[in-house]
Formats: structure tokens, C-alpha cells, sequence
């Protein structure tokens, strides 16, 4: 692994961060105006906080325009714009399933329909029009049907995490299924599909990625009745293992891509920087249950005690040491 390429990386994340919060700027906070004015509604301080700090800010160019600089390429304006309305889609489609409860006859209109859709809640407009966008834009819209399919799919079993019954294979396998699936999409939209060796490496990724939101949300899905992979976990060593043995399978996926060696692990890189973010986690939460007990009810703690804090200097300093670690590991 060349030392040159993690400052690469670095400035590969650092220079797509500047251009995104650029056409935010030029594009986004304007859209997200024009959208409430133009259906007569607001957006939550929820979604919009989703939309302008996560999906709209981070997902566009640490997902999209990594994929890119693997492929030896620069991410388009196109591109991004798509990128950036997939942003706005995500947690609104998450609402509409989560929150108002669409029976999904209508969200698969919606999703596949949504010129014939009859809108009536804010929501449905802003999807209506961003998914009608869609459908006519990306140039691969057969691959971006059946990924929209696969992630529609995932959202309606994601319902049997609110069961305390849900068996813990079922779990895993929706936790990297999900993952998977929301990752891969955001390719769909690029001007090139991902080819299957492409996809396999994404649903490593993508199974890996969902499974560190999860470790840092155990407060805020505790509170809310959702069962996750870390807040039914009585094993965090288990766990800790098959996450470095997943990590371990993605590298070797990658190093196996047919494209450039030092494309290949510039792009292990910054996925591994997000992987090594989720092993800190999985070592505070090892802590935790060694001081509290298997057992522990976690709903009896404050948010404070189940937040990881990687603000803190000591799980900064882990997190630059995993980063130089993780993409080693064959």
C-alpha cells in the first residue's frame, strides 16, 4: 500500500467536498426554496437537515465521486445533480414509508409511475417530481429500475425490524442486504452502470457501510423500537470478527477490479476510512457491555451513555490508525 495514496485519497475527499458544497450553493439550497414554494409545503427540520448535511453534502461525492476516481475518471455536473436529487429522495421516501405510512401499492407507483401518480402530501410532489427526473435522465434506466426494485424491496422488510420477535439471521441478512442495495443504487445514476464484479464489491461495501450507521444509531433505534444488529448483539467480539473478515473479502474484491493499482487502493482507502470510523465504534461498545453486562436493558441509560463521541481525541487518533490499517488487511 503506497503512503503517497492516502494523501491522494485525502485530497480525493477533500477536493469533491469543495465542489459538492459549491453546487449546493449554485443548486441545492435554491431547489429545496423552489420545491416548498412551488407545492405550498415545508421540508422537516429533520430532512432538511438529512438533505443539506448527509445525502445532499456527504453521500454525492464520498460515494459517487469515489466510484469515479476508481474508474480513472471525474465526476460530471450531470452526474452530480443526479446524485444530489437521489439525496433529496432518500429521506423522504424513508418518511413516506416510515412516517405516513403509504400502503405500497402507492409507493410503487410512485417509485415506478410517478407521471400517472396523483400527489397530495408535500412529499409525494417533491418525490413525484424528482423521481419523474430521474426515470428520464439517468442513462441507464433499466439498471436504475431494478436497483429501485432491490432498495423497494428491502424497504418493506426492514418493517419486521420493529418485531422484539425477528430472529437474528433474518437481521443480519436485511442489515447487508439494505446496505448493499443503498449503495449500489447511487451507481445506477452514473453515466456507467456497475458490471456484476462492480456490484459484488459494492454489496461488501455497502453491507459494511449500513452496518456502522446502526453502531452509531443504537440510542435513536432503541428509543424508536428498531431491532439492529447492534442493539440486539449480546457478542460484540463475534461481531468484531466477522466485521474484519468482511473487510478482509472487500479488499480482496477490490485488489481483484481490473483497473489501476493505485485507483484500486486510493478507492480501498476512503472506504476503509468509513469502516475504520465503524471498528472504533465496535471496540467502545466491547467496552461497554464488559463494564455493564450482557444483559444490560439499554433503555435504561441516557442518550449520552449509548452516543459514541468520535470528537473525543483518543477515538480521532484510533480512527487515523484504523484508516492506515484496515486497507492492508488480504
Amino acid at each position: 500500500m503506497n503512503l503517497l495514496n492516502y494523501f491522494k485519497a485525502f485530497y480525493q475527499v477533500v477536493h469533491e467536498l469543495i465542489q459538492q458544497q459549491k453546487f449546493n450553493h449554485d443548486f441545492l439550497t435554491s431547489y429545496l426554496f423552489d420545491l416548498e414554494k412551488k407545492y405550498e409545503g415545508k421540508f422537516s427540520d429533520e430532512q432538511r437537515f438529512k438533505i443539506e448535511k448527509y445525502y445532499g453534502k456527504l453521500i454525492a461525492p464520498i460515494l459517487c465521486g469515489t466510484y469515479k476516481m476508481l474508474y480513472g475518471e471525474k465526476l460530471t455536473e450531470d452526474e452530480r445533480k443526479r446524485a444530489t436529487l437521489f439525496g433529496i429522495l432518500t429521506p423522504l421516501g424513508d418518511d413516506l414509508f416510515d412516517v405516513h405510512q403509504l400502503p405500497i401499492e402507492k409507493i410503487t407507483q410512485l417509485t415506478f409511475e410517478p407521471e400517472q401518480y396523483e400527489a397530495s402530501l408535500f412529499a409525494e410532489h417533491v418525490v413525484k417530481e424528482i423521481q419523474a427526473y430521474l426515470l428520464k435522465e439517468v442513462p441507464n434506466k433499466s439498471e436504475y429500475i431494478s436497483a429501485s426494485k432491490d432498495v423497494l424491496d428491502l424497504q418493506v422488510a426492514t418493517a419486521a425490524q420493529t418485531s422484539p420477535e425477528i430472529e437474528y439471521e433474518l437481521l443480519k441478512q436485511i442489515t447487508y442486504r439494505k446496505g448493499a442495495v443503498s449503495v449500489i443504487i447511487y451507481h445506477q445514476i452514473l453515466s456507467e452502470a456497475a458490471d456484476d464484479n462492480m456490484k459484488k464489491v459494492l454489496e461488501e461495501v455497502g453491507g459494511l457501510y449500513q452496518l456502522g450507521n446502526d453502531l452509531f444509531d443504537v440510542y435513536k433505534d432503541t428509543r424508536d423500537g428498531i431491532y439492529t444488529i447492534p442493539n440486539t448483539c449480546k457478542d460484540f467480539s463475534s461481531l468484531r470478527d466477522t466485521f474484519m473478515s468482511k473487510v478482509k473479502k472487500m479488499n480482496q474484491l477490490i485488489a481483484a477490479l481490473p483497473y489501476r493499482k493505485d485507483q484500486k487502493e486510493k478507492f480501498s482507502i476512503i472506504i476503509n476510512s468509513i469502516n475504520a470510523r465503524s471498528l472504533v465504534a465496535i471496540d467502545e461498545w466491547i467496552k461497554f457491555y464488559e463494564k455493564h453486562g450482557r444483559n444490560v436493558n439499554l433503555k435504561s441509560f441516557e442518550r449520552k451513555v449509548l452516543i459514541i463521541d468520535m470528537e473525543k481525541p483518543s477515538l480521532f487518533l484510533k480512527w487515523l490508525y484504523l484508516t492506515w490499517k484496515l486497507p492492508r488487511i488480504k
